[in-house]
């Protein structure tokens, strides 16, 4: 279930889905998937033979993605786990998404990451 989409700029959104689930007893695994989809831009590059094989191999986005989760939670403190949790990606991790450079430092972050370990590739990550 989706909790929040944001919207950073006119090319990035953040979503946080919960993918809560009882552990056991009375107890939960309280998680939440972060994930934001950037395209891939030409810019990004220093040479068009680059950018091509960034898309050949990643597609045509790369996604940043983060568990924010805890174990063992009681019933009653599911709601303020789970905000607490989103509250500390607001105040650390969303300033980071935010910056300018984020897009073209991650994308080539994981486009240097597939070269090294060509066996990594969008469709094995999804």
């Amino acid at each position: 279930m989706i909790i929040d989409t944001i919207t950073l700029d006119s090319t990035l959104t953040v979503t946080l889905l919960d993918q809560t689930r009882h552990y056991f007893g009375g107890y939960f695994h309280v998680k939440v998937l972060v994930y934001c989809d950037i395209p891939l831009e030409r810019s990004y590059f220093d040479e068009g033979a680059e950018f091509e094989q960034a898309v050949k191999i990643m597609g045509p986005s790369a996604r940043f993605q983060r568990i924010l989760e805890k174990m063992a939670v009681p019933e009653a403190d599911l709601a303020s786990v789970r905000d607490s949790l989103i509250s500390a990606f607001h105040d650390t991790t969303l300033a980071y998404l935010s910056d300018p450079a984020f897009p073209r430092r991650f994308v080539r972050s994981e486009f240097r990451k597939c070269v090294k370990k060509p066996t990594v590739t969008r469709s094995s990550r999804a």
